[in-house]
């Protein structure tokens, strides 16, 4: 099922439900989802993208962080 289709099933679902607690306890997950998404700043994001880019290219790339803390 892609994304679409379950996003609609979903809303399908929230539909029936009865319990107020269960509304509130989706909604602390769509805020802390949220919360999350929202502490990656721009440039912090841009420099994410570029690194997993470089890394898709060349996975095998890679230093250990043995090495790495060996040399400061």
């Amino acid at each position: 099922m892609d994304l679409s289709a379950r996003k609609y099933h979903f809303i399908e679902e929230l539909m029936t439900v009865e319990k107020e607690s269960v509304i509130e306890a989706l909604e602390r997950v769509l805020k802390r989802e949220k919360e999350a998404q929202q502490r990656i700043s721009p440039a912090h994001k841009k420099e994410l993208d570029k690194r997993l880019k470089s890394y898709a290219g060349n996975p095998d790339d890679l230093l250990d962080w043995q090495e790495v803390k060996k040399d400061w």
